[in-house]
């Protein structure tokens, strides 16, 4: 077994390519190690790319929020440019597992880990994010929706691949972006559902929605007959109501015996996206 740190993102897939698809990216190894030690995965090589320093920080270019593949949720919920631009992506990052797992933890791992019900996924969902992904082959950007593959499983091969970014158009006038969590307990849980949602105003009529909901799918599930009907109205107790039903069209939860059954899932659902919306209108009146 063998263990490298790379200083930079091009080091790492060099490292990635001399492994031959026996080497595996590292940066927070807070699913990885449990995987390791469960022999789910067995590299030869682990490649911690904690100190690649394009890989690193959070900053805002005028345009975008970018985000390093090697940033913690720790550094993201409480990062002055994130609670700034997307508050409600601070509050998701927050909500992941313990302090000392968020401390170690990252955006770009929560979202590779696939799981149906990661926070940081959650909140980051209706942002319209784009990830820089790096192999061999060169550079690619990929879309949130085509980040997952299928059930906990991500398109980033990370014996081949890493994520090198995250970027985020930074949000214009009439925006607004929020997330709910339903949880047993504040931490160390996984959410019973969660939610967050995007919308876009002219006044009071809502121009576009981006609505995401887990977990009733494959990673953050997009309210696509609830965003249609949204478009065009105003953010009224009826119409967010009537919203969060909608949504039922889209959502397929299954039941979990320590998280709630599909049909009570099916039944909060409309609740935490009303809630979810009642949100983004407080923040735009």
């Amino acid at each position: 077994m063998q263990y490298v740190s790379a200083s930079s993102s091009g080091e790492a897939v060099e490292l990635l390519t001399r492994a031959g698809g026996k080497g595996v990216i590292m940066a927070g190894g807070t699913d990885l190690m449990v995987e390791f030690k469960e022999g789910k995965i067995c590299p030869e090589c682990f490649i911690d790319v904690t100190k690649a320093a394009d890989m690193a920080g959070i900053s805002a270019d005028g345009e975008r929020l970018v985000i390093g593949g090697a940033a913690t949720l720790t550094q993201i919920a409480r990062s002055p440019l994130v609670k700034r631009y997307f508050p409600s992506l601070a509050q998701g990052c927050g909500c992941v597992g313990s302090l000392q797992i968020r401390n170690s933890a990252t955006l770009a791992g929560n979202v590779v880990s696939a799981q149906p019900a990661g926070d940081g996924a959650m909140a980051l969902a209706p942002l319209d994010p784009v990830f820089t992904v790096c192999s061999a082959g060169g550079e690619a950007e990929l879309t949130m929706g085509e980040m997952y593959a299928g059930f906990a499983k991500s398109r980033v091969d990370h014996s081949r691949q890493l994520v090198k970014r995250i970027s985020i158009p930074l949000p214009q006038k009439g925006e607004a972006a929020a997330f709910y969590r339903l949880e047993l307990r504040k931490s160390l849980s996984l959410p019973m559902l969660n939610c967050a949602a995007m919308v876009h105003c002219e006044g009071k009529t809502v121009t576009w929605a981006r609505i995401a909901m887990a977990p009733v799918g494959v990673g953050p599930v997009r309210a696509a007959a609830a965003e249609a009907y949204l478009k065009g109205r105003e953010l009224t107790e009826a119409v967010m109501a009537r919203t969060g039903e909608l949504a039922l069209e889209n959502a397929n939860p299954r039941s979990n015996p320590l998280r709630g059954s599909r049909e009570y899932r099916l039944e909060a659902l409309p609740v935490i996206i009303r809630r979810t919306l009642e949100a983004c209108r407080a923040q735009l009146s």
